[in-house]
């Protein structure tokens, strides 16, 4: 099978536990551009906590953002696909944490909105490149739309115990899933990174057959099966790597070099 497209996750696959780039990734990427497979980040960041890793890597393709609320044919645009949760979803997650006291992050038209300013806060306004505004000084009842999506923030303890409850107490159009150990993410069930590369297959002209997707969480499942060949990062849980056709090394020693070495050169 000649592969066209990869699709990678970002934090956990992509970069290594310190969130840098495993030195082997350079060539691996210099060497996908060269035979024109694209590259394509697809995360739950916004694009702004996207750029500096795409122009680190030279990359010209694709870029999916926000679990795949808004697909981009390249860093500059144009914007082929997006898609928020409506207003009174976003309303009610807001509500929820009156029941489960987290830190709040929230995204409506690429603003990055928090609960109160914590450590929490300033760690993931670094982690986005985004410098944030307070939750109060939106109303959401007087906007177009809703937000993109939330991001609850808090202990590893306290994420794991909740995030189970919060699945259920969610509105039935909003997914919740955990992204990180102590984030757990609420965004419209119409959104998904699976859909993403659907939009990117009808627009490049490339079969789902012809994509290679890399991940390490849940919520890259649906990309994971989506994909023509799914490869999950050695350091993903084990209910991830249920989904793999190849289970490749830790993301401190290279996933997509790994991919290139293992798959690539051999297809």
């Amino acid at each position: 099978m000649k592969y066209r497209l990869i699709a990678t996750d970002i934090d956990g696959t992509l970069l290594d536990d310190f969130g840098m780039l495993p030195e082997n990734t350079y060539a691996a990427a210099a060497y996908l551009e060269e035979k024109g497979i694209k590259l394509v980040l697809c995360t739950g960041r916004p694009l702004l906590g996207v750029l500096k890793i795409y122009d680190a890597l030279k990359l010209t393709s694709p870029v999916v953002t926000n679990n795949g609320a808004m697909v981009y044919l390249g860093k500059d645009g144009p914007l082929i696909y997006s898609e928020t949760m409506s207003i009174e979803d976003g309303l009610n997650v807001i509500k929820l944490n009156d029941i489960l006291q987290c830190t709040v992050c929230m995204w409506h038209n690429g603003v990055l909105y928090v609960s109160e300013f914590n450590k929490y806060a300033y760690d993931y306004a670094a982690i986005t490149g985004i410098t944030p505004l307070l939750l109060n000084t939106i109303d959401l009842r007087k906007c177009k739309n809703g937000p993109t999506k939330f991001v609850f923030i808090d202990t590893l303890e306290k994420i794991t115990s909740i995030k189970d409850m919060a699945a259920r107490l969610a509105p039935s159009t909003v997914t919740a899933v955990t992204t990180r150990p102590y984030f757990l993410e609420f965004f419209s069930s119409s959104i998904s990174k699976a859909t993403a590369l659907s939009k990117l297959s009808e627009a490049l002209n490339i079969g789902r057959e012809q994509m290679i997707a890399a991940g390490d969480g849940f919520n890259d499942i649906d990309m994971l099966d989506y994909a023509g060949f799914a490869v999950v990062a050695g350091n993903a849980d084990e209910g991830v790597k249920k989904h793999a056709d190849m289970i490749a090394c830790s993301n401190n020693d290279g996933v997509i070099a790994y991919i290139v070495d293992n798959l690539i050169k051999k297809s």
